[in-house]
């Protein structure tokens, strides 16, 4: 029995009259959103009280690991064949902070050679920093920070700066923008180098970013960077911030980018729930139309044009498997499609064998070249 879903709790009915039966030869695609009750069910699961609290996932193995629990938990009627396709939150970690290990370093000119710089210099500050950042320290976390004494292609000279570069959780390393002295005045009107509190400062950055770094600026940039603030003891203390250009206006990573929506699609083989990136699909009337087109001039080719099906009756129009499975590839190679290696379709064709009903073929992309999956 298939079962197609698309509720938020799609197979409660279903279920409720199969609560005592044996059968797991259930099969149904599942689509839907992790609820509250959804991520209590693994408050008692090893690793899973975390999640069951928080109500998110905050590793990217995380979803793989503890959905195929939840699914089993949810939904244990269901057998092989069955997919689900869930919507669950992910915690992309705090804002940033200077807490943390802090380093100096001055590139050398091995380094420079090492990390592929042949002029001896960094030209882009955004990508080059964060890369040499990773290359010194790559095991860093939350609140470590550097500064980078460097050359630095100007665009129309060589000069010596010093970069910092700060770890955050959701990015990495990142190089750090840092307000400049005069702004404070000049632009905010303070009267020192500094804001009253760190808090006024988060607010107040995105204004300046909106005035003069807008331009240019791809929508999903982000930026870190650092001002100071008055800590009522010892002053102009430094703090940072990430910042993200939504394609309008710079806006401060905050809980709405904190915690973001993910999907993972699982499907259930051999007895189990794991991660599937299987995507369904079923061929169009343009698509026997590309197929045909590139066929023409064949027998088979011209019957598919005529019908909008293969014959698959063994005549001289008939189409073999391996000619089948040739044709899909085709059109998966045709363009609009996912060709990434190890990606699987699960793909329904219309058939004649002395009757029209359709086929459903599975193939995945392996070495460059689709593969029926066995």
């Amino acid at each position: 029995m298939a079962v197609a879903i698309v509720s938020c709790d799609p197979l409660e009915e279903t279920f409720e009259e199969l609560d005592n039966s044996t059968d797991s030869s259930i099969s149904a695609d599942l689509e839907f959103t992790m609820s509250d009750d959804d991520y209590e069910l693994l408050e008692d699961v090893p690793g899973g009280a975390g999640i069951a609290q928080y109500k998110n996932f905050d590793n990217p193995n995380e979803p793989k690991e503890f959905l195929p629990i939840v699914l089993s938990m949810k939904y244990p009627h269901l057998g092989n064949g069955s997919s689900a396709l869930v919507t669950y939150n992910f915690y992309n970690g705090s804002s940033p902070d200077l807490r943390g290990d802090y380093w100096e370093y001055t590139v050398t000119s091995d380094e420079y050679d090492q990390l592929g710089f042949r002029f001896g210099n960094f030209s882009n500050l955004s990508a080059d920093i964060p890369k040499y950042a990773e290359f010194k320290q790559p095991d860093a976390w939350d609140g470590d920070y550097m500064d980078i004494e460097h050359k630095f292609y100007n665009g129309s000279g060589v000069e010596t700066i010093t970069s910092r570069a700060v770890y955050t959780v959701s990015d990495g390393w990142q190089y750090t923008f840092i307000l400049p002295a005069d702004s404070y005045g000049d632009f905010f009107g303070e009267s020192g180098t500094d804001f009253s509190n760190s808090g006024e400062g988060l607010d107040k950055v995105p204004v300046y970013l909106n005035n003069f770094r807008v331009n240019f600026v791809e929508a999903g940039t982000r930026l870190v960077v650092q001002y100071n603030y008055d800590d009522g003891e010892d002053g102009d203390v430094p703090a940072v911030g990430l910042y993200i250009f939504n394609g309008t206006e710079w806006l401060l990573y905050n809980d709405h980018y904190q915690v973001t929506p993910d999907v993972l699609q699982l499907g259930y083989e051999a007895g189990e729930w794991v991660p599937d990136n299987t995507i369904k699909y079923t061929l169009s009337n343009a698509d026997y139309a590309t197929i045909g087109a590139e066929y023409t001039g064949t027998p088979r080719g011209d019957n598919l044009v005529s019908f909008g099906n293969f014959n698959r009756t063994g005549g001289s129009t008939s189409w073999s498997s391996e000619q089948v499975i040739d044709a899909l590839a085709f059109l998966l190679d045709s363009g609009g499609f996912v060709t990434e290696e190890g990606q699987k379709y699960q793909i329904t064709i219309v058939i004649y064998n002395g009757s029209t009903t359709t086929e459903v073929w599975n193939l995945i992309r392996e070495n460059g070249e689709w593969v029926e999956k066995q």
